[in-house]
């Protein structure tokens, strides 16, 4: 049962300020340890079946050593999985259900967030009448809707610390089961120059799930206690992740939110001295960089790109796709191609034989925003997702409240993670994140919290 479960005895407040100033607001974990890890299960194994492979490892080594020519994503792309689709059909049911048998509470499901979400998922179904193949379209419409359905129900149900130690215990699995399942096929060799660690996934995604283990670490721990050793063993975990996975983009994405967060919670003064550090420390580095020797250059370049120097100067071949899709965007630059209708068969083949490596995505989240939607679709998915960091940073700065700062954290990663990906565009585990954590966050009441039991109804100390 949720911390906001009410009575009839809740009361408006007359005023936001009234209510934002001397509130306990904490969305606390209410879940028993059971209940807790039967939603670990449920979605760590719909998650896994859909976007996991026993054999990842296997395949992403011996695309590195040119081994095989195949294109796992063209093959894939157009064929009806008969394990997938049955058990995104049952993430979906699980939404369902949860919107039905979710307790009583004063959640306000209206505000910015969700009609921003709306508003975008609207647009996603409108771009079938102009897809260039509307059937694909529909398909992915399907996946990205029972998605939907699913983040409504555990919104309307979880509260957000519930929500950041499901997630990140789901992703806690990924990592280790990933790590078991490399060790067992002989593909764990981390002594090897050019070793990522793949696990169960492409090692951009495991780096992505070591994330959420960090910025989540700390609803593992009480309010007002010292650090658990459970929110340092996650800290350590997906820092080690991100360092085997060599993940460039996310490990300078968990910088930025992590600096950002702490950020927020200095008093405005020392805000603005923080802000003034880090533009001297920027300026200094342009200084130091522009007087550099060669020597030097080389070598940290060789330290910035984690060990991997195959290609820097187009980021890993990035450069090239890139400008290959704004022709694309060209042609059709205010709607786009429709939802995820580019990225047919003979799209993806085409540009493997042209950039000679698999091309499942634009490896960019606002490039493949306007391959999909155009400008109107980049606007409106950057509407939802600055509404949501707007609602979160007001909310974190007047409560602290830790479930908040995990979404705001998250949602400042997506944004940089965003420039060299677009795993959280894709209906994949880590948009499934992001849109339960926003649904939930502008779902929480904005009057008095009034805090409910099995048997009775109490006032927060210090309330009357």
């Amino acid at each position: 049962m949720s911390t906001y479960d009410t009575a009839e005895q809740f009361n408006q407040s007359s005023s936001d300020e009234d209510f934002l100033t001397g509130v306990e607001y904490q969305d606390t974990s209410t879940l028993k340890p059971f209940t807790l890890l039967l939603f670990v299960l449920m979605i760590g194994a719909g998650f896994f079946l859909v976007d996991h492979s026993f054999n990842a490892s296997t395949y992403f080594r011996k695309v590195h050593a040119l081994e095989t020519e195949a294109n796992r994503t063209a093959d894939r792309i157009e064929a009806v999985n008969l394990v997938t689709t049955p058990m995104r059909l049952l993430l979906g049911g699980l939404g369902v259900w949860c919107l039905l048998n979710a307790p009583r509470n004063n959640l306000r499901w209206g505000g910015m967030i969700l009609f921003s979400f709306l508003l975008y998922a609207c647009y996603l179904g409108l771009s079938v009448t102009w897809s260039v193949n509307p059937r694909f379209t529909i398909q992915k419409l399907i996946v990205f809707f029972m998605m939907s359905i699913a983040s409504f129900g555990l919104a309307r149900w979880l509260s957000l610390q519930d929500l950041a130690k499901i997630f990140s215990l789901v992703c806690l699995c990924y990592l280790f089961g990933g790590l078991v399942i490399e060790i067992f096929l002989g593909n764990f060799r981390p002594h090897m120059p050019d070793y990522r660690f793949v696990g169960t996934a492409h090692p951009n995604s495991l780096a992505a799930y070591g994330t959420v283990c960090c910025l989540a670490a700390p609803v593992f721990t009480k309010r007002g206690s010292s650090v658990s050793y459970l929110t340092i063993a996650m800290v350590v975990v997906g820092i080690m992740v991100l360092l085997a996975t060599k993940s460039r983009t996310t490990l300078a994405g968990l910088v930025f939110a992590v600096l950002a967060t702490r950020m927020v919670t200095f008093k405005p003064n020392n805000r603005i001295f923080g802000v003034t550090i880090l533009l001297l420390l920027f300026v200094g580095v342009g200084i130091f960089l522009s007087v550099a020797r060669n020597s030097t250059w080389n070598s940290m370049g060789g330290a910035m790109a984690m060990g991997r120097t195959e290609d820097v100067g187009s980021l890993t071949g990035r450069l090239p796709l890139w400008e290959e899709l704004g022709t694309s965007i060209q042609k059709r630059p205010i709607l786009g191609h429709g939802y995820l209708a580019y990225w047919e068969k003979d799209r993806i083949e085409h540009l493997y034989d042209l950039l000679g490596w698999e091309v499942p995505h634009g490896h960019n989240m606002y490039i493949d925003l306007l391959i999909d939607g155009g400008i109107i679709g980049l606007s409106l998915f950057l509407f939802y997702l600055l509404m949501s960091l707007i609602v979160s940073f007001r909310r974190y700065l007047k409560h602290r409240d830790i479930g908040v700062a995990f979404v705001f954290g998250m949602l400042l990663f997506a944004l940089v993670h965003g420039t060299g990906e677009s795993l959280f565009k894709l209906p994949t585990f880590l948009l499934f994140i992001i849109v339960t954590t926003t649904l939930r966050l502008g779902a929480l009441p904005r009057g008095r919290i009034v805090k409910a039991t099995d048997d009775f109804v109490t006032e927060p100390e210090g309330q009357t």
